[in-house]
């Protein structure tokens, strides 16, 4: 009888399960993934929030909230060096001798990274049995100057002093804990840099730091130190369902933030950095206020603060060298279904990873061996990468098409829900399609093998270069192996099984990923979501028609949510257009400036005479719409103190005086001069990761300028020119231009540092020094 060769189809038969078995394993498989997919969501949920009449041994968010009221009283923006700041501290002192605890007024001038100013911490301590390797509870009260700062950070210090009072009802502790209430966070870390200059650091072994980026959303562990499985091993004892996750560590650690903690961690203490990160819209605006605190926040940040802080002042006495180690002892942690924190030593992802592509390519032989053919194999893992690349273009054409349109005016827009739902939906279409494809021609078994290379890609590119973000990989790679062979003839069994540990640990990255970085993270979005359906394909496959019509329905719901979110308005009374206001110049010309950061109505920028061209307000301080031009500003006062030539070197030294009375001033360097031999009132700055970002230019700062004026200094090489800018800088606007920050649109709000005046005055420094 002569030989006939089977088709792919039924060799996919032939090797998988029956036809009706199929369709109901299919459905099982699905059900369990969205129920994966579902859980996962968990983790990132606070807690309900706790009333007054808690225990008085609990942390309790309502208790917290009063406090944060009395603290912020008319809920004024309260920068460094402001008077309203300085009410907010006595209030601060006021609300812990309330509890028991009297407090230490720390005045000190200190230097960030780029700016100085005069800062006054808050500290106090609440005695334990030992006074050595004590615990620091840490936030700061100082806000930006575009908003009060309820979330950031004043719910921070709320926590604080809510956790001290629940510490002193409860049983005596066996170290001592230290809180601080720092100030000049805002500016650039200051405060903290002040304080690990002071006696009282030299016993602190860990830090608890309290923060928060938004006005929602759970407490994340956003960041650690090199070193921290004992940490983790602490945090998984007193924390079992904690949220956040060693990728979130790595992810924080690739963005351009930082907080008092960097400087702690940087001085070699161990710790733990908590903050929320949703409802970023409201972040640094006037609406970071008590209406839009959420409460369940603020009760998770109480509830990881209290624990934790019990848990580290009763574990054993470390030895010194074990506080801080390197990344060799790092842990990978994830929150699990929002059920507990699993864990294991970042030593152990080579291994994992040894043995999860050995069961993989054991699996391909063992499939070559069933009746698949090695091309098939191969082509599927092909067209599956190729589908990836297909994702990352489409959700990189949606967002590109949409941001035209107008749907994206701003990084967080009112129409978030809708954004992140078209994203979501656009990966289905076009990953059923292609899984399609490759199974007709190739067959179920070399797809669902497939669909499991990019968790072998991204485990193996993890563990060379994100130890944390592992398991990501791992997981569904070790899942669907492990599985596959013990049923190897049932691929819709293991690529399922694959799927829901991909759904478990992945989707709340697709769908957060929005709501961390603004709509740029929209592309990722798509990425992210055909990637957690990849395993889940021949479960979907299985379904024949039911696929297509999913396919269809998919397709629909993205162009519906799309249309959506191009017709309603993207900003309302809880998402503002971020848009400050700038009146610069010098005494020879000044002008009002409008530097959004959203899109601003056409009809607004006539209405209030701004240029529709954006152009560039001075040298170094970035862009603006201009308008007409306004009263002169009288310049700040630039006077070369001294010029010569020491070990070699250039030094020169420039009093800065403010002829307004500005609050702040200081230079504008260029970008090339040495930062460690930059000097302010004698004073050096900081360390900081971005020395060593390329600059054109370099403004350093300080705050609460004197009335005399400020000394800075630098060096430079012998026989160079230098073009130097002295400016100062006062918050608001002039009376004349008043009117234009009326006529902003209702949901046009100030951001960060608010409206501002500028002046400046250049001078060349010649190259020949006064002095020799």
């Amino acid at each position: 009888m002569p030989h006939k060769r089977r088709s792919a189809g039924a060799r996919s038969r032939s090797l998988g399960e029956q036809p009706g078995g199929a369709h109901w394993g299919a459905l099982i498989a699905i059900a369990v993934f969205v129920l994966s997919a579902a859980l996962s969501l968990r983790g990132g949920q606070p807690p309900t929030a706790l009333g007054l009449d808690a225990p008085t041994s609990v942390f309790s968010a309502a208790r917290a909230a009063a406090v944060l009221a009395r603290v912020l009283g008319d809920e004024q923006p309260h920068p460094t060096g402001s008077t309203a700041n300085e009410l907010v501290r006595d209030r601060i002192v006021a609300e812990l001798a309330r509890i028991g605890l009297q407090a230490q007024v720390q005045r000190r001038f200190s230097c960030g990274g780029s700016a100085c100013a005069t800062v006054e911490n808050i500290v106090a301590r609440i005695p334990g049995a030992n006074a050595d390797q004590a615990v620091l509870l840490a936030a700061h009260y100082d806000s930006v100057g575009a908003g009060p700062g309820a979330s950031d950070d004043g719910a921070g210090v709320a926590t604080l002093i809510e956790s001290a009072r629940a510490l002193l009802a409860g049983p005596p502790l066996a170290r001592d804990v230290w809180l601080l209430a720092s100030d000049g966070e805002e500016l650039g870390l200051i405060g903290a840099e002040a304080f690990v200059r002071e006696p009282e650091f030299a016993r602190i072994a860990t830090v608890i730091n309290l923060e928060a980026r938004g006005t929602r959303g759970a407490s994340l562990l956003i960041e650690t130190q090199p070193g921290n499985a004992q940490i983790i091993a602490a945090l998984r004892r007193a924390l079992p369902r904690a949220s956040g996750s060693s990728l979130d560590y790595e992810i924080y650690r690739s963005l351009p933030n930082d907080t008092d903690f960097t400087v702690f961690r940087r001085e070699g203490r161990e710790g733990l950095n908590f903050a929320w990160a949703k409802g970023a819209a409201r972040y640094h605006t006037p609406l970071d206020n008590l209406a839009h605190l959420d409460r369940r926040s603020l009760q998770h940040h109480g509830d990881n603060a209290l624990a934790m802080t019990r848990d580290l002042t009763d574990r054993p006495p470390a030895p010194a060298a074990d506080v801080a180690g390197d990344a060799a002892h790092d842990a990978v942690f994830f929150n699990l279904f929002g059920a507990t924190v699993a864990a294991w030593p970042v030593t152990l992802n080579p291994f994992l990873l040894a043995l999860g592509l050995a069961l993989w390519l054991a699996l391909g032989v063992r499939l070559v061996r069933r009746g698949s053919r090695t091309a098939a194999l191969a082509t599927a893992c092909i067209a599956v990468l190729a589908l990836l690349a297909l994702l990352a273009a489409l959700g990189w054409g949606a967002h590109a098409l949409l941001q035209t349109l107008g749907a994206m005016p701003a990084m967080w827009t009112a129409q978030s829900a809708l954004l992140v739902a078209t994203f979501v939906a656009l990966a289905l279409p076009a990953t059923l399609l292609a899984g399609y494809t490759v199974q007709r021609w190739c067959g179920e078994p070399a797809l669902a093998l497939a669909t499991l290379l990019p968790f072998a890609i991204a485990a193996a590119a993890a563990v060379a270069a994100m130890p944390g973000a592992s398991y990501l990989g791992l997981l569904p790679l070790l899942a669907g192996s492990i599985c596959a062979q013990l049923v190897p003839n049932r691929p819709v069994l293991w690529s399922a099984v694959a799927a829901v540990a991909a759904a478990g640990l992945w989707f709340p990255y697709a769908i957060d990923a929005y709501p961390a970085i603004g709509h740029t993270g929209l592309p990722a979005t798509t990425l992210l979501s055909g990637l957690i359906v990849l395993p889940l394909l021949p479960a979907l496959l299985a379904l024949r028609r039911a696929a297509g019509a999913l396919a269809v329905a998919a397709l629909a719901v993205t162009f519906a949510c799309a249309l959506l979110a191009l017709v309603r308005p993207a900003f309302d009374a809880d998402f503002p257009r971020p848009a400050n206001l700038l009146y610069a110049g010098d005494s020879d010309a000044a002008r009002l400036y409008l530097k959004p950061l959203a899109t601003m109505p056409v009809g607004f920028m006539r209405q209030a005479g701004f240029a529709d061209v954006s152009r560039p307000v001075n040298a170094w301080s970035g862009w603006g719409y201009p308008s007409a031009n306004g009263p002169t500003l009288p310049a700040p006062s630039l006077q070369v103190e001294s010029d010569g030539i020491r070990h070699g070197r250039r030094h020169i030294a420039i009093r800065v005086t403010s002829t307004r009375n500005a609050k702040e001033g200081g230079l504008v360097l260029p970008g090339d001069i040495d930062v460690a031999s930059i000097r302010v009132q004698g004073h050096a700055l900081a360390p900081s990761r971005w020395h060593a970002e390329p600059t054109r230019w370099r403004r350093i700062a300080l705050v609460g300028l004197p009335l005399e004026g400020a000394v800075f200094e630098f060096e430079t090489a012998p026989g160079r020119n230098l073009e130097v800018y002295g400016y100062d800088r006062s918050a608001g606007l002039p009376p004349a231009m008043e009117p234009a920050a009326r006529a902003r649109d209702a949901v046009a709000m100030p951001i960060h540092g608010g409206d501002s005046t500028i002046a400046w005055q250049r001078i060349e420094v010649a190259a020949t020094p006064q002095s020799q």
